[in-house]
């Protein structure tokens, strides 16, 4: 019997003030897709003067090409998050969620277009914001996380 393992990657930004989720997907996340990611970013909000957009330290991200793109558009600054502390980066969270609800234990490991649809459902009830969400990713509460931002 072989496996037809299918692999597919998720690259996605939180905005901590409306729980809008943005991301981008495919059989590859490299240093393009990255490149392509923050650009969207960028068009997404254009109303705002600066975007911090936390990083953690996949090699991806400080790719000479991933940086020289990021020295292209000035209004997003990459915010690098510690070593192995994914509890900083409330997207992890998301990710977390995303497992639970969607993909561990389901029943469609041979329907995989059926699992796909199953994540985008998932992350695209988050396009308009989601309040929700950030008391899931701990950006709204009485927690240390959302005390810092709220108070910043």
């Amino acid at each position: 019997m072989t496996c037809a393992c299918q692999q597919w990657r998720t690259i996605g930004a939180l905005n901590a003030l409306t729980g809008q989720v943005n991301y981008l997907d495919g059989s590859i996340v490299g240093r393009q897709q990255v490149i392509q990611f923050h650009a969207h970013l960028d068009r997404a909000y254009p109303e705002v003067d600066r975007l911090y957009v936390n990083q953690d330290h996949w090699n991806i991200h400080t790719h000479p090409d991933v940086l020289a793109a990021l020295a292209d558009s000035p209004r997003i600054t990459p915010v690098w998050l510690p070593t192995y502390a994914p509890w900083f980066n409330p997207i992890e969270k998301l990710w977390r969620w995303l497992r639970h609800a969607i993909l561990k234990m389901h029943r469609w490991v041979e329907d995989w277009p059926r699992v796909k649809q199953r994540v985008y459902a998932f992350l695209d009830q988050f396009a308009p914001g989601s309040g929700a969400l950030l008391c899931y990713v701990g950006l709204v509460s009485k927690g240390k996380l959302a005390t810092v931002i709220n108070t910043s």
